[in-house]
């Protein structure tokens, strides 16, 4: 009897897997601006409404708290955190598609990568 779970098996159920797991978020990613970790989050989201991706607002949301700057008529912020690293998430909408997109810092959101929703 022939082995069937040998290793080039093994690799192709793999890539095969990743491949439908992660399948929409490299459909959301590929029509996504070009953006920097490390940018201003202001930056980011300028980028964002010129490529026609809109902030989208979850009802679940958190509040942004008085005076916080990060989040301050950013209507797409889910959360922030007001300890650690600061790490704020976003929600942006185009189509059918939703992509977050996450940042870091105290005083100032910047941008750190697309993350999960």
């Amino acid at each position: 009897m022939p082995n069937f779970l040998n290793s080039v098996s093994i690799r192709v159920l793999v890539i095969w897997g990743a491949a439908l797991m992660l399948g929409p978020f490299a459909l959301a990613a590929n029509d996504l601006p070009s953006l920097r970790a490390g940018e201003d989050y202001g930056a980011v989201r300028t980028k964002m409404i010129n490529a026609g991706w809109k902030p989208f607002h979850a009802r679940d949301a958190d509040r942004c708290g008085s005076g916080d700057a990060r989040c301050a008529n950013r209507p797409e912020m889910v959360a922030c955190a007001g300890t650690g690293l600061a790490n704020c998430k976003f929600l942006w909408k185009k189509s059918s598609r939703t992509v977050a997109l996450c940042t870091a810092g105290e005083t100032r959101a910047v941008f750190t990568g697309a993350c999960r929703l």
